[in-house]
C-alpha cells in the first residue's frame, strides 16, 4: 500500500487515488491496533514485567519458553515493522514535498490572477 501511495503521489499526482489508499490504510491500522491491544492484554495478565516494546518480545518468549519458533517470529515481525515504518516515513516525506509544491503552485497562480485582475482594472492597455 505504501508503494501504491508513493505512486499516486509522485507519478500520478492523483489525490483521489491517494485518498482511497489512505482510507484503506486507516482500516488496516485500526485492525493492527486491535491486535496489539489484545496481545498487550495477554502479556499484562501474566506476572512477567515488561517495560518496552523489546520487553514485549522477551515477555512472550518467557511465557512460551518451549516454542522454538517464537524468537525467530518475533525478530521477523520486528524487522517487518521497522521496514514498514521506514517506508511510511519516506511516503510522508514525499507527500510533504508534493504538498509544498502544490502550495507553491497555488501561490504562483494567485499572484498571476491578482496581476491579471490589476491589469484588467487598469484598462488592459500597454504602457510605452
Amino acid at each position: 500500500m505504501i508503494s501504491r501511495e508513493l505512486e499516486a503521489i509522485v507519478l500520478n499526482g492523483d489525490m483521489d487515488e491517494l485518498t482511497g489508499i489512505l482510507e484503506q490504510k486507516d482500516g488496516i491500522i485500526s485492525e493492527l491496533q486491535l491486535l496489539a491491544d489484545g496481545w498487550r492484554d495477554v502479556v499484562e495478565d501474566s506476572d512477567l514485567p515488561v517495560k518496552s516494546t523489546d520487553g514485549f518480545g522477551l515477555k512472550l518468549m518467557q511465557m512460551y519458553p518451549y516454542d522454538s519458533e517464537l524468537p525467530a517470529l518475533i525478530e521477523e515481525s520486528r524487522e517487518i515493522a521497522e521496514s514498514i515504518i521506514k517506508a511510511e516515513d519516506e511516503a510522508v516525506t514525499e507527500l510533504e514535498k508534493h504538498n509544498a509544491g502544490m502550495r507553491s503552485q497555488m501561490v504562483s497562480r494567485a499572484h498571476a490572477k491578482n496581476a491579471a485582475a490589476s491589469y484588467a482594472r487598469m484598462g488592459g492597455g500597454y504602457f510605452y
